[in-house]
């Protein structure tokens, strides 16, 4: 936003303004509603839902360690299913917004670099993502566990579950960024990962008939595993977890390299 006030600096180099523009970006978030809209929103949506076969169902099956297992396996589906559609929602105008507006512009012509542009909004943006969309809910599910009565997950099972569905949606945040520094119009950024959410199951399961290992390249896997990881029970596999990650770092390389070549 052009009206974001950003604080001289006299730094050089490949990350040159980086820290202003941390600033920047967290005052998108901080400084308005955004993230009490959001938290708000999610807590209903997730935990509403979740709560629901706790309220009505007297007789919720308990799992491993005591853990109620409808309920968890409800919670970790419709954050699996739900929060990287949020991601793409909140991100879709992050760098194509600021191309479009012509503040990518007014901003490079400080001494900002386009590396500092574009990982400034990936750090900054998956920081409110983990807190709002991951960690609060996480939070949220024990305190309805303990509301009514049910026992709560462990704490270290609960920390790995989330930390897999972060993985999870920094797969979905740096494909929006990348699409962002590829395209000028919202409607690739938004439309492409919602076409590939919808369609890898399809795609997973065509393309297993000749590439078996397929399936685990594709994060559709990494909601299965953020379940087992929550239960308590060990992951089958860990090579989703690598494939993420590689998938993630190429598309922050690419959105950066394809950044650095914009005109403006």
């Amino acid at each position: 936003m052009a009206s974001e006030v950003l604080k001289p600096t006299n730094g050089t180099g490949w990350l040159s303004g980086f820290r202003n523009m941390l600033s920047k970006e967290n005052g998108r978030w901080w400084n308005t509603r955004r993230w009490l809209v959001q938290s708000a929103i999610w807590l209903l949506l997730l935990n509403g839902i979740v709560s629901l076969p706790l309220m009505f169902d007297a007789e919720v099956k308990a799992g491993v360690e005591g853990i109620p297992m409808v309920p968890v396996q409800i919670f970790v589906a419709i954050m699996g299913a739900m929060t990287p559609f949020g991601v793409m929602v909140l991100t879709q105008s992050d760098i194509v917004g600021e191309k479009q507006s012509g503040t990518a512009e007014w901003v490079l012509s400080a001494p900002v670099s386009r590396e500092a542009f574009v990982l400034s909004k990936l750090v900054v943006n998956y920081g409110w993502i983990l807190m709002v969309l991951v960690l609060l809910q996480g939070l949220g599910f024990e305190a309805v566990l303990m509301a009514v009565g049910r026992q709560p997950i462990p704490a270290l099972n609960l920390l790995g579950g989330l930390a897999i569905q972060g993985l999870h949606l920094l797969f979905w945040l740096t494909l929006s960024l990348m699409l962002g520094a590829f395209f000028k119009g919202r409607g690739p950024v938004l439309g492409i990962p919602i076409g590939i959410m919808v369609l890898q199951d399809l795609v997973s399961g065509l393309g297993a008939i000749y590439l078996p290992w397929m399936p685990q390249l594709l994060p559709r896997m990494l909601p299965e595993l953020a379940l087992h990881a929550t239960l308590g029970q060990q992951l089958s596999t860990a090579v989703p977890l690598v494939a993420i990650s590689a998938w993630s770092v190429l598309f922050t390389v690419a959105a950066v390299w394809r950044f650095k070549r914009e005109e403006f």
